[in-house]
């Protein structure tokens, strides 16, 4: 089994990397491994997520879909 993580802020004012370590330790934790990361800085009111639709096509079937959206603060 393999995560993909997606991670995404709405504005480059945030950051959508800012669950990084809290990813790789839920994947450590349970011995996963991180398969790939999909970052982008896009509202998710817009559907030209370029990363989005590359997570998706990347995806096989047992795959784990880790999501984490960026906020303020």
């Amino acid at each position: 089994m393999f995560i993909r993580a997606y991670l995404r802020a709405s504005t480059t004012d945030q950051d959508a990397d800012r669950a990084r370590a809290d990813l790789e330790r839920f994947a450590a934790d349970r011995g996963l491994r991180i398969a790939g990361r999909y970052v982008e800085n896009e509202s998710g009111v817009k559907l030209d997520r370029p990363e989005l639709f590359r997570l998706l096509s990347d995806c096989e079937p047992g795959d784990v879909l880790n999501r984490s959206i960026g906020s303020a603060g």
